[in-house]
């Protein structure tokens, strides 16, 4: 157990013996307040002798309770508060059993209803966490009660009998069985709440240490954010290709879960360049590795002037081979050629990209299944649409169209196309950031549930 941990289980069961310890003295007034009533009740029915004891003790108790709530207020709480306050209500009991030794009825000291009061007197250990004061508090009052049974028999103010409970509770008599019945039952009644004690103490420290453990975990988790956080940000373009004719933007917005989306624009020739956007599986740190590795592959493979085909292929194999199965990669990969005002691609499992033409929308939907997933992409074909001047595709990660609002309704693609339609005009910069806006309201300001990657490209002469 670390010093840390210690330190917080020490904290959290002082806290809570603070706690008992109010609600204790709080529950000590309302006991004394009860006995009061009581006592002011049946004033007319007992001895003057009998009244004078009672007023006297339920005076100590006053003075007691307020003095207790008074330390606590002024002073706080101290750990040895316990032992005294849980020790004083016994002995404040049995000061009155004593004191009813000298009325005419001596016997009436071990067969009085105040007795039972000592029961919820000893329960209320079990709430400080400590057997150790259950049993210092019980072993008292049987020591207590043992001293008041062997006082009125030495004083002869009793006589032990071998009678029944007939005897016990109609006659002055008191009874062996009676007598050892009554201390049975309350030696019980310690041994339970010494153990619901002991019980609650090893309790309250699981739920410590436990919430110590959630909060290192969330503490790890957080800092795992943090670093996949600090990876993403180093793979988000910073500048973009000067393609004679395009307007090119690209960002990835981080979410509430930093996952894995990329996006990139790489320049292949002076009138060609290549889009890309990807979306691993996952978040954190594992998602931020993939997608390093899913960046550092396709600049390579780009070097190589291999056709889009022959990069997703290898891509794929990369992925089956170096990562678990439960990991891959939707992955949307084009070109656009400025000379032949086209556009070839390949999509593997990633969100359709929309292309704006002569005031048309319509989605790259064709493609294969997502990277890693099989060695084998089943359809794996380069298709190749027309993209002339005029011509505007927005290509997005999930994150984008699954974002929630309040309603629990999704952003979804026929709001996208809605904003497409409408801002087909904007510069690509301003297309985004407008986009992104309108995604936030959408969701009333609230963070982005997961990341959107965004790549917008426009041809504009």
């Amino acid at each position: 157990m670390t010093e840390d941990l210690t330190r917080r289980i020490n904290q959290a069961i002082s806290n809570q013996e603070a706690q008992a310890e109010r609600l204790a003295n709080s529950g000590r007034i309302i006991l004394l307040s009860i006995i009061t009533f009581l006592a002011l009740v049946n004033i007319q029915s007992v001895s003057f002798e009998a009244n004078v004891m009672n007023f006297s003790v339920l005076a100590l108790g006053y003075s007691y309770g307020l003095i207790v709530y008074i330390r606590m207020r002024h002073f706080g709480y101290h750990p040895f508060m316990k032992y005294f306050t849980s020790c004083l209500d016994v002995i404040l009991v049995f000061l009155l059993l004593f004191l009813y030794t000298r009325i005419e009825i001596p016997a009436v000291a071990l067969k009085n209803y105040v007795f039972v009061i000592l029961y919820p007197l000893i329960g209320l250990t079990a709430f400080r966490y400590d057997k150790n004061l259950t049993w210092i508090a019980g072993g008292l009052t049987v020591i207590l009660y043992i001293a008041l049974v062997c006082y009125l028999y030495f004083l002869n103010a009793i006589e032990l009998t071998s009678g029944g409970y007939e005897r016990e509770l109609f006659t002055r008599e008191v009874t062996y069985i009676g007598q050892a019945t009554k201390l049975i039952l309350l030696i019980g009644f310690i041994a339970l709440i010494g153990y619901l004690a002991q019980y609650s103490r090893r309790l309250i420290i699981k739920l410590v240490r436990d919430e110590s453990t959630i909060r290192q975990e969330q503490e790890q988790i957080q800092a795992e954010l943090q670093v996949a956080s600090h990876v993403q940000q180093q793979f988000v373009p910073r500048s973009f290709p000067t393609i004679s004719g395009l307007d090119l933007y690209g960002i990835v917005e981080q979410g509430k879960f930093v996952g894995g989306d990329y996006c990139d624009l790489i320049e292949l020739a002076h009138d060609r360049v290549l889009i890309v956007v990807a979306d691993v599986s996952g978040n954190g740190v594992p998602a931020a590795l993939i997608m390093a590795e899913v960046r550092a592959s396709v600049h390579l493979l780009a070097q190589t002037e291999i056709g889009l085909e022959q990069l997703v292929e290898r891509l794929n194999i990369l992925l089956f081979e170096s990562t678990q199965k439960k990991n891959f990669v939707t992955f949307f990969v084009a070109e656009i050629d400025t000379t032949k005002q086209i556009i070839s691609y390949v999509n593997a499992g990633h969100p359709s990209p929309l292309i704006h033409t002569d005031g048309e929308i319509r989605s790259l939907k064709k493609g294969t299944i997502p990277l890693g997933v099989r060695s084998i992409l089943p359809n794996m074909t380069k298709q190749v649409e027309e993209f002339r001047i005029g011509s505007t595709i927005v290509s997005y990660t999930d994150g984008l169209l699954e974002q929630f609002n309040s309603q629990e309704e999704q952003y979804g693609e026929q709001r996208l196309c809605e904003f497409f339609q409408s801002n087909v005009h904007l510069d690509a910069r301003t297309f985004v950031q407008h986009l992104l806006e309108q995604v936030k309201d959408f969701s009333k300001g609230k963070v982005l549930d997961d990341d959107v990657g965004l790549v917008v490209v426009k041809f504009l002469n």
